[in-house]
């Protein structure tokens, strides 16, 4: 069998070819998933089944000042990849986003580090480039940021925030959420009285919210389409409703597709993650999968990567939560869990991205597939007419990865277990 993508005609593009305007566009406060639009889709059989395309967390322009501050993440973290992705050789502090990326690195293949390496090189070489990719950051010698590091120029007093905008924000969204979780509690008790439930007892809640994959079709193998079939596995990343990320282990979906062939997974599918619905803090909450498609994959690369969130979303909220010193209570915490769980989807999915183009591996741009659980309460999600959810079930929807000369369509959908 061919590996997936890996004999491709033309070999792999670079850095400092028109391909640059393409990344440079990803880079922006623009959803990743826009780059899919732009491929043309393969015509799919009638009866196939084709839902709509899954919604996303969106493009953060809805909450400027949280856009801001995601938007110099972003560009710091950039700028920390490439500086390491330009000499795996050299150590950085014990601890540091800069040292955990480059144990990433160190772990795969060698090639795949030395097209890393040049792309990155050709990058960080040319002052106009980094400031198209890293924002403000890339008036900053390459040398010296690596010896400041993202801790050291992503920081409270670097940063710029809007303070009293933000304030304004979250109080009119914490003001919005309390208004919400009561009514949904309201909503509730009316829900146990509809379906005769005893008010003596306790309203059944949700324990937990799975992710699941319904079906992987190949619409159009990936060229060359001869010899050999494609290799297609998935992994990815969870964003739960307080911003904090898990790793999707990487699992094999087919080894040996070909053009309209599919992988239907049984009934209610594959799970790709679960959340636990039973922890601290108040309903409503958003939740967030981003979803890849790529060769099989053996390196220590996507860990790192996950310690690499977790260390950025801490960062992320320490710039924010001192700007808004003093009204981080009741639901103005819950406003701001919802807005970092929000902005850290956009961020996994816009890095990642840009990531895939700087590898130049067998990867397709990520999907990212956003929910909004109303309430804690069982009864909102049983029947099709309460809420859109059908026995516990969200409608499916359909991924469409164009890359590489395929496409690839992927029917997902959320669970919610009682």
């Amino acid at each position: 069998m061919r590996s997936h993508f890996r004999s491709r005609a033309g070999g792999p593009r670079r850095y400092g070819l028109p391909l640059i305007a393409v990344v440079a566009v990803a880079a922006t406060l623009v959803p990743a998933q826009a780059a899919q639009a732009a491929a043309p889709t393969p015509q799919v059989s009638a009866e196939d089944p084709e839902y709509p395309a899954p919604p996303t967390p969106g493009d953060l322009r809805d909450d400027p000042e949280i856009a801001s501050v995601m938007q110099e993440a972003d560009y710091a973290l950039k700028y920390s990849m490439a500086v390491v992705a330009a000499d795996p050789s050299k150590e950085f502090a014990k601890g540091s986003i800069e040292e955990d990326l480059r144990t990433g690195i160190l772990t795969m293949p060698a090639e795949r580090q030395k097209s890393a390496a040049e792309a990155a090189r050709a990058m960080i070489a040319d002052p106009a480039v980094r400031k198209r990719e890293f924002g403000r950051f890339g008036g900053i010698e390459p040398e010296k940021y690596a010896q400041l590091g993202f801790h050291g120029v992503f920081t409270t007093e670097n940063v710029p925030v809007d303070a009293a905008a933000l304030k304004r924000r979250l109080t009119a969204r914490a003001t919005q959420i309390e208004a919400a979780h009561k009514l949904e509690e309201a909503n509730a008790l009316e829900m146990a009285a509809k379906y005769n439930i005893p008010l003596k007892l306790q309203i059944p809640t949700l324990t937990s919210l799975d992710y699941r994959i319904e079906r992987v079709k190949c619409a159009d193998e990936t060229n060359p389409e001869w010899p050999g079939d494609d290799e297609i596995a998935m992994g990815g990343v969870a964003v739960n409703h307080v911003g904090s990320t898990a790793k999707v282990n990487q699992f094999m979906v087919a080894d040996d597709f070909d053009d309209n062939e599919v992988k239907v997974y049984a009934d209610p599918g594959k799970l790709f993650h679960r959340f636990d619905l039973t922890n601290a803090g108040t309903f409503p909450r958003t939740y967030s999968t981003v979803v890849m498609l790529a060769e099989k994959d053996g390196s220590g690369f996507a860990d790192a990567i996950n310690t690499v969130w977790s260390k950025v979303k801490d960062d992320v909220q320490n710039v924010i939560e001192k700007a808004v010193a003093g009204l981080l209570t009741g639901y103005l915490g819950a406003a701001l869990a919802e807005a970092i769980g929000k902005a850290v989807a956009w961020l996994v999915t816009t890095f990642f991205s840009w990531l895939f183009e700087l590898f130049q591996d067998d990867l397709f741009s990520p999907g990212t597939h956003y929910v909004y659980l109303p309430n804690r309460y069982e009864w909102m999600y049983k029947n099709a007419g309460d809420y859109g959810w059908t026995n516990f079930r969200a409608p499916t929807g359909t991924f469409t990865f164009n890359g590489h000369g395929g496409s690839y369509k992927v029917n997902v959908h959320w669970q919610v277990n009682p």
